[in-house]
């Protein structure tokens, strides 16, 4: 079999569009760590689009393998690399991009999550204080914060 054969191109679609959404999912760590909200509207459509992609990468990828007769999820790699071992390490490399934007979705699903915990809990304590003593002196200006609270850390 050729390297240009059926399985290598829908393989190095997969691939390309797996690193396209691992590129973009580590660009929206690298905002949600740096409390960069404004880029993360625009890399969120982004994201989206390239995770459909994604998405459609992997389905042209196991209707080939039904049409083999293989079940992606547990023969793909005993099939690979009796019949295709050429495309042994793509398959492995779609494997490792997979896990990885998997990893770094789950992280920042959990970034977010912390981080809106966070707001709610700071504006709760603000609600909170603000009927037992004014938060706000006339010129507009905090007269306090609730005790230990620290807004660089929402």
């Amino acid at each position: 079999m050729t390297t240009d054969s059926p399985l290598n191109t829908l393989l190095t679609e997969a691939i390309s569009s797996m690193q396209t959404l691992l590129d973009l999912l580590q660009k929206e760590q690298s905002h949600l760590i740096a409390n960069e909200l404004d880029p993360l509207l625009v890399l969120t459509t982004e994201k989206q689009a390239s995770a459909i992609d994604a998405e459609h990468a992997g389905q042209a990828l196991s209707q080939f393998f039904s049409a083999q007769g293989i079940d992606p999820q547990h023969d793909a790699n005993t099939w690979i690399t009796e019949q295709h071992p050429h495309a042994l390490s793509q398959w492995q490399t779609l494997l490792e991009i997979t896990r990885q934007a998997s990893a770094f979705n789950s992280s920042n699903g959990k970034l977010i999550e912390t981080r809106q915990q966070l707001i709610n809990g700071f504006m709760q304590q603000i609600l909170d204080a603000s009927h037992s003593r004014p938060l706000y002196a006339p010129d507009g200006k905090f007269t306090s914060l609730p005790q230990g609270q620290r807004r660089d850390l929402a």
